[in-house]
């Protein structure tokens, strides 16, 4: 009998909205800042001993975004970006922005941190941040671009740009009688 249903996919997750690429460009600035900022400080901190600058920055960097195991993929019809955001992000967290040959990707939330002395213990809100840019190899169409978070994994699927077959369009006019 047919009238069984074929099985659909429970829970798909959260579709994400793109925002307009200026936005996380202006973000990637603020942050490249902060960073920097991180970066002398931590040479002050040391003495201000020259020959550490990568160090100082590779460590300002860890403190001040979250890693987040990520790939992108390429198929025959687009490229597909998985990352596992652990922490649980949630859709209104994460930011992107798509541009024929730019995917940039932004999140931030606060975590509420115990931090302990000699004196005590108590609770701070800290800021965990993901950013990612990736430049793609071969333009992507971003009006058909999907990002969706689900639980964990955020999947950001990215049509390739197909070039019409201009030559079968004129094989159709000369056969047409054209």
């Amino acid at each position: 009998m047919r009238d069984k249903l074929a099985p659909q996919r429970h829970d798909l997750g959260t579709q994400i909205k793109p925002v307009p690429a200026h936005v996380l460009v202006d973000r990637i600035n603020e942050v490249h800042d902060m960073i920097a900022r991180r970066a002398y400080e931590i040479f002050e901190s040391r003495g201000r001993v020259d020959g550490h600058v990568l160090e100082d920055w590779e460590q300002a960097e860890s403190e001040l975004l979250h890693s987040c195991r990520h790939d992108v993929k390429e198929s025959a019809e687009a490229f597909v970006l998985h990352a596992e955001l652990r922490g649980t992000f949630t859709a209104d967290q994460i930011s992107f922005s798509i541009e024929p040959r730019r995917l940039i990707v932004s999140g931030e939330r606060e975590l509420n941190v115990l931090c302990g002395d000699s004196k005590g213990t108590h609770s701070e809100l800290r800021p965990q941040r993901i950013l990612r840019l990736h430049n793609l190899p071969m333009d992507v169409d971003p009006s058909k671009t999907i990002a969706m978070l689900q639980g964990e994994t955020l999947e950001i699927v990215m049509p390739k740009v197909t070039i019409a077959n201009s030559s079968g369009i004129k094989a159709e006019a000369v056969s047409a009688g054209g």
